[in-house]
Formats: C-alpha cells, sequence, structure tokens
C-alpha cells in the first residue's frame, strides 16, 4: 500500500514539473516576442523629388477627371457618328416616307440636325480629346512644379535650422569670451547682457526655424496625399544653377505658341463657330436676331485667336525676365554672403585685440546667418524661376498659383 502511495506521489511530481517546464518555456516565449515587437520600429520614409513627383501625379484627381474627359469623348463621337447617319437619312426621305423615331425628333430640332449633318459634334469630340490628352501634360508639369514648391520649402527650413544652429553655437562662443573679458575687466556688464540677449535671439530663431520645418513637411505630407505621422528624410538637397545667357527666349516663344492650350482652345473655337455659323445662316433669314448674333459669334473667336497668340508670348517674355531677376538676385546674394563673412570674421579679429565692442560682432554675426538664409531661399526661388520658364510652353504664370 505505502509502495502505491508513494509512486502516486512520484507521478503526480513529474507532471507538476513538465507544466511547470511548459508554462516557463510558454512565458519566456512570450517575453521574447515582446522583446521583438518593441525593438521593431518604423523606418523613415527616404524621399527623394523624384519619388516626391511621382506620389503627387498617381494621387491628383484632376489625372483621373482629365481620363475619364478622354472616354466620355471617345463615346461621344461614336454617338455622334451614329445621329449623323440618322441625319443623313432624315434628309433624304421626302414628307410622304415614314420615318423613324431618331429621324423623327431631328425633324422636330432641324438646327440640331444641321449641326450633326455638318460635323459639329464631330469635330467637338475630336478637338476636345485632343486638347484633354494636352492638359494632361500641362496638369504634370503643374503638378511638378507645385511638388518642388513644398519640397524646396522643407529644404529651406532645413537650410534656416542648419544656420541658427552654427549662429548658436557662435553666439555662446562669443558669450564666453566675453565672460572671460567680463572677469578680467576688460568687458561691461553691458556687453554679457548683450552677449546673452545675442544666445537668447539665436535660440527664439532656431525654435522658430523648427516650428517651420515642421509645417512644411506637414504641407508635403498633405500635398502628396500621406499621412502626417510618416515620418520623412529628404535626399534630394543638390540645387543646381544654370545661367540664363544659355536659354533660347525665341524658341521658347515657339515651342509656347505650338503647345500651349491657350492657343489651341481659341482655334478649335474658331474652327466649331466656323460650323455654327454656317449652319445659322443657312437656316435663318439676314434680317433675324439668330443670323446676326452667328456673325458676331464667329467675328469674336476670329479676334481671339491672335489675342491668345500675344498673351502667351507675353506670358513667356515675362517668365524669362522673372528668370533673368532671381539669377541676379543670387549673383548679389553670393555677393552678400561673401562680404558678410569677411566682416564676421574682421569684427571678431578686432574685438579679441580690443578694437571693437561685442555689439560689433554679435551684429556682424547675425547679418551673416540672415544673408546665408537670404541666399538659400534666393536660389530655390532662381530654380522655380528655372522651371518655370523651362515649362513656359505648357503652363503660364497665372496658371501656376503662388
Amino acid at each position: 500500500m505505502k509502495r502505491k502511495i508513494a509512486l502516486l506521489l512520484a507521478m503526480v511530481l513529474t507532471l507538476t514539473t513538465i507544466q511547470t517546464n511548459y508554462a516557463l518555456a510558454d512565458e519566456e516565449k512570450a517575453v521574447t516576442t515582446t522583446a521583438e515587437t518593441t525593438t521593431e520600429t518604423v523606418q523613415p520614409l527616404q524621399l527623394s523629388i523624384e519619388d516626391a513627383i511621382k506620389l503627387a501625379v498617381e494621387n491628383d484627381r484632376g489625372m483621373w477627371k482629365i481620363n475619364d474627359g478622354i472616354k466620355q469623348m471617345q463615346q461621344m463621337r461614336k454617338d455622334k457618328r451614329d445621329a449623323k447617319e440618322i441625319v443623313e437619312s432624315m434628309m433624304e426621305k421626302s414628307l410622304t416616307d415614314d420615318f423613324t423615331s431618331e429621324e423623327a425628333y431631328y425633324r422636330s430640332d432641324y438646327i440640331s440636325a444641321l449641326m450633326d449633318k455638318n460635323g459639329y459634334y464631330i469635330k467637338t469630340a475630336d478637338t476636345q480629346e485632343k486638347l484633354l490628352e494636352k492638359k494632361k501634360e500641362v496638369l504634370t508639369a503643374g503638378i511638378e512644379l507645385g511638388t518642388k514648391r513644398i519640397y524646396y520649402k522643407v529644404l529651406i527650413a532645413e537650410k534656416t535650422i542648419e544656420i541658427n544652429k552654427a549662429k548658436l553655437a557662435s553666439a555662446n562662443e562669443q558669450l564666453r569670451v566675453i565672460n572671460l573679458k567680463f572677469n578680467t575687466g576688460s568687458a561691461t556688464k553691458a556687453d554679457v547682457l548683450k552677449g546673452e540677449m545675442a544666445v537668447h535671439q539665436a535660440q527664439t530663431e532656431l525654435d522658430s526655424a523648427n516650428d517651420d520645418l515642421n509645417m512644411s513637411k506637414l504641407n508635403l505630407l498633405n500635398g502628396l496625399n500621406l499621412p502626417f505621422d510618416t515620418e520623412v528624410i529628404l535626399t534630394s538637397k543638390d540645387l543646381n544653377y544654370v545661367p540664363t545667357q544659355q536659354l533660347n527666349l525665341n524658341a521658347a516663344i515657339e515651342k509656347a505658341k505650338k503647345d500651349r492650350t491657350e492657343i489651341i482652345e481659341a482655334e478649335n473655337a474658331l474652327e466649331l463657330q466656323k460650323i455654327e455659323t454656317h449652319v445659322y445662316k443657312a437656316y435663318y433669314t439676314s434680317n433675324l436676331r439668330q443670323y446676326k448674333y452667328a456673325e458676331e459669334k464667329l467675328k469674336d473667336a476670329e479676334l481671339n485667336v491672335p489675342q491668345a497668340y500675344k498673351d502667351v508670348e507675353l506670358d513667356v517674355r515675362t517668365s524669362y525676365l522673372n528668370l533673368v531677376k532671381a539669377e541676379r538676385s543670387l549673383v548679389n546674394m553670393d555677393k552678400t554672403v561673401e562680404l558678410a563673412k569677411e566682416a564676421a570674421r574682421i569684427n571678431k579679429l578686432l574685438y579679441a585685440n580690443g578694437m571693437a565692442a561685442a555689439a560689433d560682432v554679435i551684429s556682424a554675426d547675425a547679418n551673416l546667418a540672415e544673408a546665408e538664409i537670404g541666399r538659400y531661399q534666393v536660389l530655390v526661388a532662381y530654380n522655380l524661376s528655372k522651371l518655370m520658364f523651362d515649362n513656359s510652353n505648357l503652363i503660364g504664370s497665372t496658371s501656376a498659383g503662388n
């Protein structure tokens, strides 16, 4: 009996040990899984300017609407070809013949019948489809410009932070020197206060630049239809400079006259108005208002074509002058930065030798930081002006936005 009891106790102990081992193993597995989950982090999105443009194009609803419009014009062309055949069949019949319901409809609206017979609606579909295809190019160029604009604003904010960090470091170093001089009696308390104010001002500007960066990134994420909590790192930081002397204004004007939608629309409107005026003059007598109104519409359409050419040329020339202006500003800012650097260097040397006040050094450093930030902003403005001119055959300054 005792042997049986001992055997049962041994079995219970064995089972308990096995269960404990399983529990420990499960707990260890859970801890390992938790640790793996905890260490798993979301990597920042590395975003080049090409990637940003691609995302913007893919998410732009305007492109979807244009594609839908092209499909509608293709269907309209098919429907109006059928309508033209019906009208031609109807017009070949005599009054005593039987008419189909479609033919009877056109007999009740003879103006529409004449428009169909003269191919007005087919031509409308053809010209609109070609115009929409061109507008896809225009929209793509506009998206590229808009995306680069918000992308560059982030770059400006990042550059501003970089410069303001250097300014803060310089202000702290200058304050350290002032305090050393104050301790030796060669600087006044006013100098120390000015140094502390410079540090405080530099810190304030750095904080403001960080806020600007956060807002610029939100605008970029919104423009690319990305979640606002997405962490992005911009990888396209190099901005190039191409002198305007290498640009051909006359070639740009001629290209714009071939490609700009304003001219295409004006010429399409003239062709369609010729058909409409022909129909109205064939149906109405010359003493009726409809006849005269059709002639006036044709005259307006004829005048709109040369005006469209003139407006486009003006826009291209304006775009070119804006580019020249931006280039001149960039050259001037390069010189300004050069002078500001030299002024800051000389003021530090003079102060070290007791020949300048601390305020002069602080002011020179502030001017240098301001010039460097301004130079980068002008460089961005130049690149946007260059992009505007390069795409002046597609988009105008008024349609490009701010």
